[in-house]
C-alpha cells in the first residue's frame, strides 16, 4: 500500500474579490510531475447581484501552459481571444491549453451572478513540453456527462475521469506528460482501494473534509503527497456524509523552468520574448457580447 509522504495545509491567498486556498506549490514540493499550481475556490454562497456583469478588468494572458478548471458546484463563464465562449455548470471542467499565446477571462455564469447561488471550484496549472509551448493555443469545455466514471469494487465509492484515465475509462481531453485528475467519491464511513498508475508522481487534495489515507489522518483543505513504490492507496471516509478527494499526478517534465506570472517558459530569454507578444497584442483580444456594454480585454 502507498503511503502519505507529506501533508501541507493549502495557504490563503487573493484572487480578485475571492480568498482562495493555494495547495501548490507549498513548503514540500514546487511541482507534482507536470502539476505547477493548484488553487482551491471552497464553497462560497454568491449574493443576487454581488458581482458585476465582466468589464475585462480579470482578463489575462497565459503562454506555455495548460489551464484546467473543474467546477464542483455552480457554474462558469470563459472568454478567450480566440473567440470562445462557453459555461460549463457543476461537475464540468475547462480546459485550455495557452501554448504560443491566449488572453482569457474567467468568471461566474450570469445566471449565479444575476440569481445567487454556490460556487466551488479549483484551477491547475498544468506544464506542457518544450515543443507544445510554441502551438497555437486551443480551448475545450467539458460537460459533466462527458466525463466517465468508474465504480469501484464493492460500490462504496466512484472515480471521475476528469483528465487521463482510470480502470478503462478515459477523459476526452488531451494530454502531454501522462498527466491525470481524478475525483474520487467515497461513501459514508467506507473504506476504499485505488490503483494507481505506476511510477508516477501522485498527490491529493480533501476539499470538504478530512480523511484517513493510508495511515495517515488528514484534515480538510490539504494537500498530500504519496511515497514512490507501486501499489494501491487504501482511504477511509470516517465521515457520515460522503467524502471527495481529488488525486492528480504525472510524469516529471525535465526540460528548465523560466517561470515568470502567468507565463511558464523554458529559458528568461523565451519569457522576454513572450511578454513582448503580450505587450504588442499578439496574443489577441477578447470580444465580449453586445449586451455587456463597454467592456475591454
Amino acid at each position: 500500500m502507498k503511503q502519505v509522504s507529506f501533508q501541507e495545509p493549502a495557504q490563503p491567498d487573493q484572487v480578485g474579490t475571492f480568498t482562495i486556498g493555494r495547495a501548490l506549490p507549498n513548503q514540500a514540493v514546487n511541482a507534482v510531475g507536470p502539476f505547477l499550481l493548484l488553487d482551491h475556490l471552497p464553497k462560497r454562497e454568491i449574493s443576487a447581484g454581488e458581482l458585476p456583469e465582466p468589464d475585462g478588468s480579470f482578463a489575462h494572458p497565459h503562454a506555455g501552459i495548460v489551464t484546467f478548471t473543474y467546477v464542483m458546484e455552480g457554474a462558469m463563464t470563459h472568454f478567450d481571444s480566440l473567440g470562445n465562449n462557453s459555461s460549463v455548470s457543476a461537475g464540468g471542467v475547462q480546459w485550455m491549453k495557452a501554448g504560443n499565446g491566449i488572453v482569457h477571462d474567467e468568471m461566474l455564469a450570469t445566471p449565479l451572478r444575476r440569481d445567487g447561488g454556490v460556487l466551488h471550484s479549483f484551477q491547475f496549472w498544468i506544464n506542457l513540453p518544450a515543443p507544445n509551448k510554441i502551438e497555437p493555443a486551443q480551448y475545450m469545455p467539458v460537460s459533466s456527462p462527458d466525463l466517465p466514471v468508474a465504480m469501484l469494487a464493492g460500490g462504496r465509492g466512484e472515480v471521475k475521469v476528469l483528465l487521463g484515465g482510470y480502470d478503462g475509462q478515459s477523459s476526452p481531453i488531451p494530454t502531454y506528460a501522462g498527466e491525470f485528475i481524478w475525483h474520487v467519491r467515497i461513501e459514508p464511513l467506507a473504506t476504499v482501494d485505488i490503483a494507481l498508475h505506476a511510477g508516477l508522481p501522485v498527490a491529493g487534495f480533501l476539499p470538504t473534509h478530512g480523511a484517513v489515507v493510508g495511515d495517515a489522518r488528514i484534515d480538510a483543505h490539504t494537500i498530500i503527497g504519496l511515497d514512490a513504490p507501486d501499489g494501491t492507496l487504501e482511504i477511509t471516509n470516517p465521515a457520515v456524509e460522503p467524502l471527495d478527494l481529488l488525486l492528480f499526478g504525472g510524469e516529471a517534465i525535465t526540460d528548465p523552468i523560466a517561470m515568470r506570472g502567468p507565463f511558464v517558459m523554458n529559458s528568461d530569454c523565451e519569457l522576454t520574448e513572450a511578454f513582448r507578444a503580450y505587450r504588442a497584442g499578439k496574443f489577441g483580444e477578447i470580444t465580449y457580447p453586445a449586451d455587456h456594454a463597454a467592456h475591454k480585454s
